[in-house]
Parts: C-alpha cells; sequence; structure tokens
C-alpha cells in the first residue's frame, strides 16, 4: 500500500514518473517580501526529490502558479488553500491563497503565525497540493489533512507522491528526512497546559471539505477526499473552500449525518435526526437519499465540540450551517439576503483548531 494519494493531474505532458519540465511561479502585491524565500526553499525542497524544476517570475499574468494572502475563516483554522485547473491529466495553472487573518510574521529567520505555525511546512503542503498531491492522513506527512507538529519537511511518503508524479531527481540533493512515525510519541506532551489532553487527536477526527456551487448558492460538505477530487475535476461552478471543520470518528459517543439531494434546488441538505429523515424520504419525492455523510457528536458538550446553527430559506428552499455565533448573527440580520429563518442547533461536529490547517 502506497503512503500518498493522488489528485489526477500532473505537470508536464508525459505519464506518470516523467518529467514535469520547468514549472512557472509569481506572488501577487499581497504576498510580504518575507514570503518569497520562504517559497523559494519549499520549490527547491521539493524539486531536489523529483524531475520537476521551478522558475520564479515577475507577475502573476504569466506563472503557473500563483501565490496570494487572502482572507479565508481568521486564526486558528484554515491556514491556506489551493485551486487548480487542468486538461485531461494536465495542470495549467495552480493558486494558493494563505489565510491573512494568521497574523504572519518574522520571528527571527522563520515566518510563523500568530499561534507559532512556520509558514514553511504550510507552504511545502500547498505546493505539494499544486504539484497533484492530495491529503494523506494514515502516517504523519506534510500532505496530512492536520498539522503534526513534529513534521517540519518531507516524509518518505510525500517523497514517493511527488516520484510517482514526476519520477526521481536527476541530480538528488535530498534535504533531511523526517520519519516522524518510529520518533514521535503517541500522545506528545504539551508543557504547562492540559488543554490538548482534552481534546480529540488528528487520528479522532476527519476533515471536511467544503464546496460553494455558484449556480445555486448551495454549500456541500463531504469527508471524501475522492470526491472532493471527482467534483474539482467536473464540476467547475463548485468553489473550494477549504476545511471549516472536521467530524468524530464514529463510535458510542456519535450520531450519524444522514444526507439527501434535493433534485427541484439542486441542493444538498443534512441532518442527524431519524425522525426527520424518515418524514423527508416518506413525504419529500425530490429529496434523494444518499445515506450517512459522516459523523457528529452526540454531546454538544464533547471536547473541542462546534454546533452548527441551522438556517433555512424560504425564498430558495435552501438549508445553510453557519459555523460561528458571528456568521449565524450575521444571517439574523441580513447579511446573507432575505428569506433566512433560524432552525436552532443544527448537529455537533469537530470545533477547527491550530491541528485542522490545511486544505
Amino acid at each position: 500500500m502506497v503512503d500518498y494519494v493522488l489528485e489526477g493531474p500532473r505537470w508536464g505532458n508525459g505519464a506518470l514518473g516523467s518529467s514535469g519540465g520547468t514549472v512557472t511561479w509569481a506572488v501577487d502585491p499581497t504576498v510580504p517580501a518575507s514570503f518569497v524565500s520562504v517559497l523559494q526553499s519549499a520549490f527547491a525542497t521539493w524539486a531536489s526529490y523529483a524531475n520537476i524544476a521551478f522558475q520564479k517570475v515577475a507577475s502573476t499574468a504569466t506563472a503557473q502558479i500563483d501565490f496570494n494572502v487572502g482572507s479565508i475563516d481568521g486564526l486558528g483554522n484554515t491556514l491556506g488553500y489551493t485551486n487548480y485547473s487542468y486538461s485531461g491529466q494536465h495542470m495549467q495553472s495552480a493558486t494558493v491563497t494563505f489565510d491573512s487573518g494568521e497574523g504572519w510574521h518574522t520571528n527571527g529567520v522563520h515566518v510563523v503565525s500568530n499561534q507559532n505555525v512556520d509558514l514553511a511546512v504550510v507552504a511545502l503542503h500547498e505546493i505539494g497540493h499544486s504539484l497533484g498531491l492530495d491529503h494523506y492522513n494514515a502516517k504523519p506527512e506534510v500532505m496530512n489533512a492536520f498539522l503534526d507538529p513534529s513534521v517540519t519537511t518531507l516524509a518518505a511518503g510525500d517523497i514517493a507522491g511527488i516520484q510517482a508524479l514526476y519520477g526521481p531527481a536527476v541530480t538528488p540533493t535530498p534535504a533531511t528526512v523526517s520519519t516522524v512515525a518510529a520518533a514521535t510519541p503517541a500522545t506528545p506532551a504539551t508543557p504547562a497546559t492540559n488543554v490538548a489532553s482534552a481534546t480529540p487527536a488528528a487520528s479522532d477526527v476527519t476533515a471536511v471539505y467544503r464546496f460553494y456551487d455558484t449556480q445555486t448558492g448551495d454549500h456541500f460538505y463531504t469527508t471524501s477526499s475522492a470526491e472532493k477530487a471527482q467534483i474539482q475535476q467536473t464540476l467547475p461552478w463548485f468553489t473550494y473552500e477549504g476545511t471549516p471543520w472536521a467530524t468524530p470518528t464514529k463510535g458510542a459517543d456519535t450520531t450519524d449525518v444522514f444526507r439527501f439531494f434535493d433534485t427541484s434546488s439542486n441542493a444538498h441538505f443534512f441532518t442527524t435526526s431519524v425522525s426527520e429523515r424518515d418524514q423527508i424520504m416518506k413525504t419529500a419525492p425530490s429529496f434523494k437519499y444518499e445515506g450517512v455523510a459522516f459523523e457528529a457528536y452526540a454531546d454538544a458538550s464533547a471536547p473541542g465540540a462546534l454546533t452548527l446553527e441551522r438556517f433555512y430559506n424560504t425564498q430558495t428552499g435552501q438549508h445553510h450551517f453557519a459555523g460561528s455565533a458571528a456568521e449565524a448573527s450575521g444571517i439574523n440580520h441580513g447579511a446573507a439576503g432575505p428569506g433566512w429563518v433560524d432552525e436552532g442547533p443544527g448537529f455537533t461536529v469537530h470545533l477547527a483548531t491550530d491541528t485542522m490547517l490545511f486544505a
């Protein structure tokens, strides 16, 4: 079994395992000058293991991979995300956005967030996406959906994945490989705080991928990386918005979240209520039941829990799940437009924290 997941497309016109050629990149005016050396180092690290080269150019107008800094979701949540376009199996362009809400600043030779997350690891991760790698969570790696502070450079699976795409470097100059699995204790100690011991570990929660349907205004959620890739490949009007929260692993303290697709509005609906599920199946023929989407906490007071507020739009028939009190307040005060009715708590997921950083 391989220790990596491929997105599907790659740079270059050859088959898997052949050279990716030279890929150009540039930063737009929102990117601080201190970021540039971090990005250069990240590209050099990937290039040291694979048969692909990178060249910085002056303008994003001519670059194949663009970088910017923009607002995503504020401090301690999604640090960055990557969007890309492709034709067939070949990458055409990619855009990496780093969250401006993280408070990036220089600290000695590093650029870090206000929660002391090193931009170098975030850059490695997002560039990995732009090169064709998806999330892989079975072992600690750069391409994990969850940040592992002990992983500071590419692990064996990251290297195997990039070489599966482009073959090994012609003249490899490898940096030190972090094998972390052998060196990292099962439960890392956290000095001077007991908070971490009350919060589920990364292996106990699963990242949720969120999309925005620009045709209907609906939000869609999935925990499947395969479904995420399928949407990105076949539904260009779906905008990928990253990882807003996670879901717990199924257990005695969780409940199923049921998923429906409304063929009349082309929108999805989610509920944990068995009676509501059964009522919809009996009385709403346009709603097609798609099974269990993911898990939610049965107890809203569980460590790390986040209860989503459910809204219904009387004009469009859509539902929306607000992930914060501020978002819910905004909707109630008309920020999302008319017709929204607050239906109360929807279901309880895992709060986005600094261990749920990558999209």
